[in-house]
């Protein structure tokens, strides 16, 4: 419990194999489900790192191998479970049907703070478009603060989700630029919620120009 405000913090996850391999998707057994690459394992520790002592009570994080990937090492840096969140998943106008992702099998033996308890707050479903997409992440964020208003919230997601929520919860509508392993804090301002510092910040990185680049991918 705690007096202060309500915090959720909005986290893009680390760089993609594939952004430096473009080509990557042709072979890929899973084209729609990068993991991270090195330096994107590196920029999700490092994210971890600088949250510690900000009494993060939970984290969440969209089903995509590379979120899961973001949200694990956060996990253990924080010492906490990660519960995986479709209502969070990445917005993909493009498609028609739910793409492959990592088994429920695999990720258990592969990640072991994810939360095999947890019973998702929303649903991920295609075809959807971006406003849709928007809609859907923005309200399952609000769904999931609202039942837990004593607790502050991590939030491990996409570059479009991460626009969505922030958007829906405070009502910016402006152009939002959201850098590689970009945190942004959020905080509830009685009704409504106010984001902190004015946008994601990546002052936490030790190579912040790699977060830099790719601001409008998944």
């Amino acid at each position: 419990m705690t007096s202060q405000p309500q915090t959720l913090w909005i986290v893009r996850h680390g760089n993609r194999e594939d952004f430096g391999n473009p080509s990557w998707a042709k072979t890929a057994e899973r084209p729609y489900d990068p993991a991270l690459s090195a330096d994107g394992e590196r920029q999700a520790q490092e994210a971890g790192l600088s949250l510690i002592g900000q009494s993060v009570h939970r984290i969440f994080a969209s089903p995509f191998l590379r979120t899961i990937q973001t949200a694990h090492h956060m996990a253990n840096a924080l010492r906490l479970p990660v519960a995986l969140e479709p209502g969070i998943g990445e917005i993909l106008p493009a498609l028609q049907q739910m793409p492959a992702l990592l088994a429920e099998e695999e990720r258990t033996r592969l990640f072991s703070r994810i939360d095999q308890a947890y019973r998702p707050a929303g649903t991920l479903a295609y075809p959807e478009n971006e406003t849709d997409g928007h809609r859907r992440t923005g309200r399952s964020v609000q769904q999931l603060a609202d039942a837990h208003p004593l607790e502050n919230l991590l939030f491990v997601t996409h570059a479009s989700p991460v626009i969505g929520i922030v958007r829906h919860l405070t009502g910016i509508q402006e152009r939002i630029s959201v850098p590689l392993c970009a945190i942004f804090t959020l905080q509830r301002n009685g009704s409504g919620w106010h984001l902190v510092g004015g946008g994601g910040s990546v002052s936490h990185l030790s190579d912040s120009a790699t977060s830099l680049r790719y601001a409008h991918s998944g």
